[in-house]
């Protein structure tokens, strides 16, 4: 929390990347279209099509060393359909190298948001790359491993989203002191509980 300068409850852990994206795209509420890249690394694909129906992907770049902001901007806002909730981005692709600019998608896709597309971003290999900021106001959630980066031990990961939390539904039940007093006196623990929220 310190080091993305936001307050503890806007974070919570997992086990890796994998797991985030795995427990992020099951537990969206919203139902239709997910949208990916060709890009993508094999967990964003895999998680999108176990959690979703239908699930396309777009290109970005023919090649890595000539894409350019406008280009893969352009291609993402005509890739968004009207029928699109989610929307699944690699900030550094794995396989090129390639950076997103995640400020700029997030400002083309501003409208788009606001009716309800939710911006998922793994950002296993941009997240601590460099001295540029991760900025949560460009997308919705960002999931990332702490290992790489980071320095962190294998095994931590992060889901790290602000407004998000009220469209995500915990997928695995939580031993957190809230829950579990709730389950003990019989009602329903509160999301938004002071530890924090719990997948």
């Amino acid at each position: 929390a310190d080091y993305l300068q936001v307050i503890p409850a806007h974070i919570a852990f997992t086990d890796s990347t994998t797991m985030g994206l795995g427990l992020v795209y099951g537990g969206l509420r919203a139902r239709g279209e997910a949208l990916t890249t060709e890009h993508d690394f094999y967990a964003t694909h895999e998680a999108l099509r176990l959690h979703f129906r239908d699930v396309r992907r777009i290109r970005l770049y023919d090649d890595p060393a000539q894409a350019t902001v406008q280009g893969m901007v352009e291609a993402i806002k005509a890739g968004v359909r009207d029928d699109t909730v989610v929307l699944g981005l690699t900030w550094v692709h794995s396989s090129t190298g390639v950076k997103l600019p995640l400020p700029e998608i997030g400002q083309a896709l501003e409208t788009e948001r606001r009716r309800g597309l939710t911006v998922v971003v793994d950002g296993v290999h941009g997240l601590g790359a460099d001295d540029e900021p991760a900025q949560i106001n460009s997308y919705d959630v960002l999931v990332a491993g702490c290992h790489k980066w980071l320095g962190g031990p294998r095994g931590t990961g992060l889901v790290w989203t602000i407004k998000s939390w009220d469209v995500l539904r915990p997928v695995i039940p939580s031993f957190a002191p809230s829950s579990y007093v709730a389950w003990l006196e019989g009602r329903e623990p509160p999301l938004d509980a002071p530890e924090g929220p719990v997948f």
